[in-house]
């Protein structure tokens, strides 16, 4: 019986959530965001490439720099941009 009571109670609280989430109506903030997002991120992008460039421009202007660790810096920084362009845009193509 106590069983049968817990199990209906948590299937009502689930119901409820799922009716009240509906109601909020997120849709049009969240795309206000994803476009305050999208004309910001290219100038924050590139800003943050010119100031990984010159940080690691002494790694090839030294006399015996580290070429490897230089490119390998500048790589990485494109590898986590390219990986957080496409989350964003797999997110922005799912549907709210």
């Amino acid at each position: 019986m106590k069983k049968k009571l817990i199990y209906l109670a948590i299937a009502s609280f689930a119901i409820a959530q799922n009716t009240i989430a509906q109601n909020l109506d997120l849709q049009s903030p969240a795309n206000n965001l994803k476009q305050q997002i999208s004309s910001i991120f290219p100038i924050v992008a590139s800003i943050l490439f010119i100031v990984v460039a010159l940080v690691n421009l002494g790694h090839f202007t030294k006399e015996g720099g580290d070429w490897k660790k230089g490119v390998f810096s500048i790589v990485l920084y494109c590898v986590i941009v390219g990986v957080i362009v496409s989350l964003y845009q797999y997110v922005g193509s799912t549907s709210l």
